[in-house]
């Protein structure tokens, strides 16, 4: 005996589950909405950055130092990092437990160019990583890079 589509679709067992199924990707795509409509109207974490270094962004830390701040959206403890595009590895921390106050800049930090055990980083890209400690986020601040390069 042969199935055909028309015993399948009229098999009471089927009809059930079907609107289960139905039903549940229903919910799924309810509830997908919601968290992107949520997202979407929350404020960034980083608000605002600012950047004083020489040379647009190239930096011989042998000469000179970056520095920067930023401004959150929100209140909460955080530990600010350099980190290596290339290897994508925390080189130096330059802040922990640091408070940020929603919608206030920050201190200014500064780097030298220097890794975590005090080394002279390796020339490369390195961009600012600020992990927010109750939100468990770590957002990387854009508008901060670093190109790092030694005079030869």
């Amino acid at each position: 005996m042969r199935t055909t589509r028309s015993d399948v679709a009229a098999s009471p067992a089927a009809a059930p589950l079907a609107w289960i199924v139905f039903a549940l990707l229903v919910l799924a795509s309810a509830a997908a909405l919601l968290v992107a409509q949520k997202l979407k109207h929350d404020p960034p974490l980083i608000q605002a950055s600012a950047i004083w270094m020489p040379n647009s962004g190239a930096f011989d830390p042998q000469r000179t130092a970056a520095t920067f701040s930023f401004q959150t959206s929100y209140n909460d403890k955080v530990t600010v990092s350099i980190v290596s595009t290339h290897s994508a590895k925390t080189v130096a921390v330059l802040a922990r437990n640091y408070q940020v106050r929603r919608y206030r800049r920050t201190e200014q930090f500064s780097w030298k160019g220097r890794t975590a055990t005090g080394g002279l980083a390796p020339a490369g890209t390195y961009v600012v990583t600020v992990h927010f400690e109750r939100l468990d986020r770590t957002p990387t601040i854009p508008e901060v890079r670093f190109d790092l390069t030694y005079a030869t």
